[in-house]
């Protein structure tokens, strides 16, 4: 009886501890300065706990690609989390596998949009390649879109059902947000959203209409360019709050030439068992009313703690993405069948936690202040003179008001 006892005191140890470590994690990112005290632990010598690590399952193929990025490269591990998660998504979504809570069984499509603010050059095309290559996902991308008609036309030719991959994705939003041929975009982006109908009747081509898109993104833009593409109230107004932001810390140049052989070894090794699982057939998980219970309890104390800290329109809709993540995490932890348990809700629920972090860092980034924002407008008068505009004439006037309302408004 005792030699039978031993082993199942040292796995309850064992589980405890775990459990405590996952209780620690939550607590700290639900703290208004969570990353920093995640950074200080692990600059004391806690490598398992950053911030990267803290939703990163040990042993998982996140981990051994977050471990590659970390030791042989010095890339942003940011980056790769972010790759992984935003990669498994598309694939799932493009596969048509839903997601469903135990008390409400309409279906919720894996769609993520996220968005990576980085420094240039942060290896973004290296790692999805790397990470596309390894789990053998090479979903449908969008074609770049120069007007808003153009993105109609070019998610009609995938079916309604597409990855966007956009670089400098700020200057997207601010090219929606003034308007001109990219202006429509945004009613369209908010309907792709909700996976509601897209429709437009044009007198050349008569009615183009997606009945249920399928849109997945991975956005990036160059942090330190950011404030001059976005204000506060174009994160208020509803687009920008859909997405899921990731924001990557600068690392110090260490490695002259990166060892990709190694690399792609090591993480097409950790991709074997994962395959397999990433069905291109549709499947749909269900939440169990365990995990959903985990959920509501989870998310109560997080609004009890968050108060007046950030938007509620942002808590609800990222919190909303725990059942996709979910998902993801009950994949990658190598769950069998396709109830989802509380381990992987937990993990998802960090994953949440994380991003509503993200999601301060970039509000305190978008608004750059009155001296900015006049030096912007400035900069654009000085160079409208340059090209021979005259001041002075009413017409420039309208167009300088037209252009810069909302930074005026702002100042």
């Amino acid at each position: 009886m005792g030699a039978t006892r031993r082993p199942v005191r040292k796995h309850r140890a064992k589980t405890t501890a775990k459990q405590a470590r996952d209780r620690l994690l939550s607590q700290i990112l639900t703290a208004p300065n969570g990353r920093d005290m995640l950074a200080l632990l692990r600059a004391t010598g806690h490598r398992r706990l950053g911030a990267v690590e803290a939703v990163t399952p040990p042993g998982s193929f996140a981990d051994v690609v977050i471990d590659q990025v970390r030791q042989k490269t010095d890339l942003p591990s940011e980056i790769a989390l972010a790759v992984v998660l935003s990669q498994i998504a598309a694939a799932l979504a493009q596969a048509g596998t839903t997601v469903s809570w135990p008390d409400d069984h309409r279906p919720v499509e894996l769609t993520l949009w996220i968005l990576v603010l980085a420094p240039s050059g942060a290896g973004k095309t290296l790692l999805r390649t790397l990470v596309a290559d390894a789990l053998q996902l090479h979903p449908p991308e969008l074609a770049e879109p120069g007007s808003a008609r153009a993105f109609l036309d070019a998610l009609r030719d995938r079916d309604g059902t597409a990855l966007w991959v956009r670089d400098e994705y700020g200057q997207l939003m601010r090219q929606i947000a003034e308007g001109g041929p990219l202006g429509p975009l945004r009613d369209y982006m908010l309907r792709a959203y909700d996976h509601g109908p897209i429709e437009i009747t044009t007198r050349k081509d008569g009615l183009v209409k997606i009945d249920k898109p399928l849109l997945s993104i991975f956005g990036s833009t160059v942090e330190s360019t950011w404030a001059g593409c976005i204000d506060p109230a174009m994160l208020a107004d509803g687009l920008l709050a859909r997405h899921l932001f990731v924001v990557a810390e600068r690392r110090p140049l260490s490695v002259p030439r990166y060892p990709l052989q190694d690399m792609r070894d090591a993480i097409d090794q950790a991709a074997i068992p994962l395959r397999a699982r990433l069905s291109t057939e549709p499947i749909h998980y269900a939440i169990t009313a365990h995990a959903a219970s985990a959920y509501d309890s989870m998310w109560r104390e997080l609004v009890g703690h968050l108060g007046d800290a950030i938007d509620p329109a942002y808590v609800r809709r990222v919190t909303w993405n725990a059942g996709r993540y979910a998902v993801i995490y009950h994949i990658l932890l190598g769950k069998p069948g396709t109830e989802i348990g509380i381990d992987a809700m937990r993990w998802a629920w960090r994953m949440v936690q994380l991003h509503l972090q993200y999601a301060r860092e970039v509000l305190a980034l978008s608004d750059p202040g009155v001296a900015t924002r006049l030096d912007k407008i400035l900069g654009w008068v000085e160079g409208e003179v340059v090209q021979g505009i005259d001041p002075r004439e009413p017409a420039f006037v309208r167009r300088l008001l037209m252009r810069f309302k909302r930074d005026f408004k702002s100042v």
